[in-house]
């Protein structure tokens, strides 16, 4: 009958391949492998840093514009007030000087009503005076000479100022 126990050569080769197999993978393979993974590794982590960064300095590029922009607010707010603080000054400025006008218009007004006011008094005066003579005349019955004319012109006026 033959041997119950055969010994078989192909597991030996099989275990024996598999041994060659793994000593090449890990002489040959694995090296380079870790190599490329470690590469990887680097790779992800500069661009992970690389973000990052750019991250940062599109925060502070955000806070730098948050700050143009709060402070062009703040310029043109101050623009405002002082345009609104100029025009205040001027319209003051203005209705100033267009009370001294209204002012020297009274004044000259209040001047030309005395100058015509004494211009009547005197223009009555005369009318009074012309008046008085000629009825002086026609009661004393004769003309009056320029000297007793004129006196009885400053009395006739004087008694007429006290009456009023």
């Amino acid at each position: 009958m033959g041997n119950p126990i055969q010994f078989d050569y192909t597991v030996v080769t099989a275990v024996i391949s598999f041994l060659l197999l793994v000593w090449l993978l890990s002489a040959k393979a694995w090296g380079p492998l870790m190599k490329m993974m470690e590469e990887r590794r680097t790779n992800i982590e500069t661009m992970l840093a690389q973000a990052e960064n750019e991250r940062q300095q599109a925060e502070k590029i955000k806070h730098e514009y948050q700050e143009e922009m709060r402070k062009a607010r703040q310029d043109a707010q101050e623009v405002i007030a002082k345009a609104t603080k100029v025009s205040e000054i001027r319209a003051s400025e203005i209705l100033a000087a267009s009370n001294v006008e209204a002012e020297k218009i009274k004044k000259s007004a209040l001047v030309e009503i005395q100058r015509e006011r004494d211009l009547a008094v005197a223009e009555v005066k005369a009318q009074v005076a012309d008046l008085s003579v000629l009825v002086a005349e026609k009661i004393i019955g004769k003309k009056l000479d320029m000297k007793g004319q004129g006196q009885l012109i400053e009395q006739f006026i004087q008694e007429v100022g006290e009456m009023q």
